[in-house]
């Protein structure tokens, strides 16, 4: 058991219930601890320890009658799996107000503060804060005395009319709002009157040891590809709109006839995964390897074996998969997306060619460049590596997350019952 006289920050990610993200996958919350990898979280896990601070995961779930605690078998990290309830579908149908309040009220408040006192968390972290599992969360935060931070992770909306008379309060308690984007910063600010000081430009932090290239003949080999193939990777969570899937299917279409020895790889699964299907079936040169890869090893091995890395995404907050792609020295084709833009803001000086998010004929035309340039894709594949070794290591990362949630001391509100006076329905 990781020690408990660390400074401990208490992770809660997006959701009401982890199911809500293992499902689709095909995982159970015992694959999560002993095989999931890097991401955005466990990236902020690993920055946060070589800190000297522990981090505490926090989830609620509904395939649990009690308490649960599991370790992350990479980080050590403790895994906390707090019975909770669902607020989608039912009654609340497509309203989403009443969703809302659901949420709030369906919070497992008593369930969340007996972890935070157990483990002896001093800052509250909140994955995204245009949810409204996040409301409920800063009046725990209250009622405990602890501070609270939140981070961006692609929720650029308020979700109904209920949350948007209160948002702005829940922000105001933060500390910090760690958000990557430039655009959602100013949003933030314009929308919610939050000062500018409250707001903090940190990226998901990535191990660029780890995530270093293998000889692209040697992962070829191993992957049983053509030495001669000009190959396009691209992989994460299959979902089709958020994803810019259909626009990255739409451009290949028209790509892969210009190039006899072109194939396009893609690796995950997701929500969409049988709405996906139909869409790659009919296109020989492209191969869906349709599960969610959780070994890092096996994904460093495409990318090490790729040529050009697409992400096309419509929605996202500071992606760690393109991240990857530069760390193994490959040129991106991607969208403007929040967060893609801010890693790509310099262009191809950061190892981007930048497309308009939706424009099926911009990226086809990118994507087209890139293969026929071998000299180009080493350029921009050099200034990719570079770029990430320069702003997105654990120890930059982690020193300014540490800075914006250095814990403080509980107040005496922590071992009292204030938490206790919520209620759950």
């Amino acid at each position: 058991m990781a020690t408990l006289d660390r400074p401990a920050v208490a992770i809660f990610p997006w959701g009401d219930v982890v199911e809500e993200f293992l499902d689709p996958l095909g995982l159970e919350a015992e694959d999560y601890a002993r095989r999931m990898r890097g991401g955005w979280l466990f990236g902020y896990v690993a920055a946060l320890q070589r800190q000297g601070r522990r981090a505490v995961i926090v989830h609620a779930t509904e395939r649990r009658r009690r308490p649960e605690r599991l370790i992350h078998a990479e980080t050590g990290a403790s895994i906390w799996l707090v019975p909770g309830r669902r607020s989608g579908g039912g009654r609340a149908g497509g309203r989403p107000s009443l969703r809302a309040a659901l949420q709030w009220a369906r919070t497992p408040f008593r369930g969340f503060a007996q972890i935070l006192r157990d483990e002896r968390c001093s800052a509250i972290l909140v994955q995204d804060y245009e949810h409204a599992r996040f409301d409920a969360l800063a009046c725990l935060a209250g009622a405990l005395g602890l501070p609270l931070s939140a981070s961006f992770q692609g929720g650029d909306a308020t979700l109904s009319p209920l949350e948007a008379r209160v948002r702005g309060v829940s922000l105001r308690r933060c500390r910090s709002v760690i958000v990557p984007s430039a655009r959602e910063r100013a949003r933030l600010a314009r929308t919610y009157a939050l000062d500018a000081a409250r707001l903090h430009d940190i990226p998901n932090p990535l191990d660029a040891a780890l995530w270093r290239a293998v000889p692209r003949g040697e992962a070829r080999r191993a992957l049983g590809v053509n030495p001669d193939t000009l190959l396009v990777v691209n992989h994460g969570r299959i979902d089709i709109h958020r994803k810019g899937l259909d626009v990255l299917i739409a451009a290949w279409d028209r790509v892969a006839p210009r190039f006899a020895n072109a194939r396009l790889v893609l690796l995950g699964a997701g929500q969409d995964s049988e709405a996906f299907k139909p869409l790659v079936s009919r296109l020989p040169s492209v191969d869906w390897r349709s599960t969610y890869v959780t070994d890092p090893e096996l994904i460093r091995l495409w990318l090490s074996a790729a040529d050009v890395y697409a992400t096309l995404s419509r929605v996202e907050g500071m992606p760690v998969a393109p991240l990857e792609a530069m760390a193994c020295g490959l040129p991106v084709v991607s969208s403007d997306a929040h967060g893609l833009a801010d890693i790509f803001h310099a262009g191809e000086a950061a190892g981007g060619v930048v497309v308009p998010r939706g424009s099926v004929d911009a990226a086809a035309a990118a994507l087209a460049r890139l293969l026929t340039d071998a000299s180009g894709r080493e350029r921009l594949g050099q200034a990719a590596r570079a770029a990430v070794e320069g702003r997105y290591g654990l120890e930059p990362v982690g020193c300014a997350l540490a800075a914006v949630l250095e814990p403080v001391r509980p107040t005496a509100r922590t071992e009292g019952s204030a938490a206790f006076a919520l209620t759950e329905v």
